[in-house]
């Protein structure tokens, strides 16, 4: 028992000094070298993550003060996964920049918002390595011998002092840069000073809190417009009235020369033509047609390998013989023919048609395109220049302002540029009032079909600007493929439970 008894109180001398480190370098080293003499002063985030810090250290003298109870083990754990939270939300704001790039003062190379997530996860380890080593539990009910609370030893009571000192300057310091309720601090936080003049009290940080409130935050965007599965929850209302598109001047209204019935048991999302057959698609299912739109060969993909690929909203050639396959979320899939696929290796892909497609080998697979402008929009087209790909975003439930094209080079699929182009707009109006479903490229001209307002878009890619704006009839009510076949353009649209292609002229 003695043996156990000694454990015990190292387990507390251990305990005690975990919550005095704590306390004493992340907290004092930010507050003290850090705040008053470096000038750095913390944003609401980096209060947030020292406070949690602090309810950890505090915590600990508890257990060391009034004994093991599993409601101060809960609070550590409680108050370490709050921590957590604050510092990835933190860290993932700033993760994404260049080299270098980010903001605070940097030890060993790394921010200080990155440390808290270092020093949240070091407590969590600790803790179970204390735990690992930790007598049995009735040992500290023997080792407080009946008594309320434990007396503190002369280091454990140096730590308290020296813990209550720092966190009375941590409240001095957050009262003079960040003020009391309801001022809540800065974003961007200014160098920290004791002169009046320079002290700022902020409520700004509570501005668009309460609104919208989501789990997401910018990435709670809903599913765009597809052919198989209209929006209803993007608050955008389709027409197909021409002369309420953002565009000042239409320059060519087209007329339908023929139209017919694609037959086709699925309603198709994407269409072109390419290497002399119809490659369709539909959420994830594609086929190749012939010119009487008899089905030649199919796969259905499989959308959650690796890259989780959302429905498919568009399919170029790649490679001569292979073809690239694009998501709504910018994943895509470079696929091959192959008569005599290996299934077992293709299985991967494919949930049908593992015997006669590829998707794993040499110049194929999945990947995964990265945006800066366009990161929080999804996509509906992909057309391609043979050198160059496009894509082109579509309004959401969250931002019904931005029009973007990516423009990626094709042999290695990473972002080239990002633009807005420029076009003669009637006043008020943006490019976002679009809704482009789908792209085709010819004669130097991307050639962009709105869904709504019943307009193409003619844009110069290189210029970056609309140079023709051509409107379409009425009476193609659900625009989902624009495409080029013997130089006449055709336009695919699903309505009345039907796949219905149209060429214009």
């Amino acid at each position: 028992m003695r043996e156990e008894i000694a454990k015990t109180k190292l387990f507390y001398a251990l305990m005690c000094l975990a919550g005095f480190l704590i306390i004493l370098l992340p907290v004092g080293i930010a507050n003290i070298v850090f705040g008053y003499i470096m000038g750095d002063s913390p944003c609401y985030l980096c209060w947030g993550q020292r406070e949690s810090m602090i309810f950890i250290g505090v915590m600990a003298f508890f257990i060391v003060r009034y004994g093991f109870k599993a409601k101060y083990v809960a609070m550590i754990l409680f108050m370490a996964a709050i921590g957590l939270y604050q510092s990835f939300l933190h860290y993932g704001a700033h993760a994404h920049r260049d080299l270098d790039q980010g903001f605070s003062l940097q030890v060993f190379g790394i921010h200080t918002y990155f440390w808290a997530e270092v020093v949240f996860w070091a407590v969590i380890i600790l803790l179970g390595i204390l735990f690992l080593l930790a007598p049995k539990f009735s040992s500290f009910d023997k080792e407080m011998n009946g008594e309320k609370f434990r007396q503190f030893g002369k280091y454990g009571f140096i730590a308290v002092i020296i813990s209550t000192v720092i966190v009375a300057s941590n409240a001095f310091q957050a009262f003079v840069s960040t003020g009391v309720p309801p001022f809540i601090g800065q974003g961007d936080p200014v160098r920290f000073s004791l002169n009046p003049k320079y002290i700022i009290w902020s409520t700004s940080g509570w501005k668009g809190n309460w609104q919208n409130i989501s789990f997401l935050g910018p990435r709670d965007v809903k599913a765009p417009d597809y052919a198989f599965e209209p929006a209803t929850k993007l608050g955008i209302e389709f027409d197909n009235d021409s002369s309420n598109s953002p565009f000042a001047k239409i320059d060519k209204e087209l007329k339908i020369s023929t139209s017919q019935d694609v037959n086709f048991d699925k309603a198709i999302n994407t269409i072109d033509y390419i290497n002399g057959e119809f490659v369709v698609s539909s959420k994830f299912d594609v086929a190749f047609l012939d010119d009487n739109f008899a089905t030649k060969e199919s796969f259905v993909l499989d959308p959650y390998f690796s890259a989780t690929i959302d429905p498919i909203v568009g399919i170029i050639p790649y490679m001569k013989d292979k073809y690239l396959l694009m998501g709504s979320n910018k994943s895509f899939l470079r696929f091959a023919k192959n008569e005599n696929a290996d299934e077992t290796l293709q299985y991967a892909d494919f949930v049908k048609g593992a015997d006669k497609f590829e998707g794993q080998g040499e110049g194929l697979g999945r990947g995964r395109l990265s945006t800066v402008r366009s990161i929080y929009h999804h996509v509906a087209s992909m057309a391609s220049d043979g050198k160059y790909f496009y894509l082109a975003t579509v309004p959401n439930n969250k931002d019904k302002k931005k029009f973007v094209i990516s423009k990626f080079l094709l042999s290695d699929r990473v972002l080239s540029a990002e633009f807005t182009p420029k076009a003669e707009l009637k006043e008020g109006k943006s490019l976002a009032d679009l809704y482009v479903t789908s792209m085709h490229y010819i004669n130097g001209g991307l050639y962009a079909l709105s869904k709504n307002h019943n307009v193409i878009a003619v844009i110069d890619p290189v210029k970056e600007e609309v140079v023709q704006v051509l409107s379409y009839p009425k009476d193609i009510k659900n625009a989902r493929s624009i495409f080029f076949k013997d130089n006449k353009m055709h336009i695919l649209s699903y309505q009345d439970n039907a796949n219905k292609l149209y060429i214009l002229e």
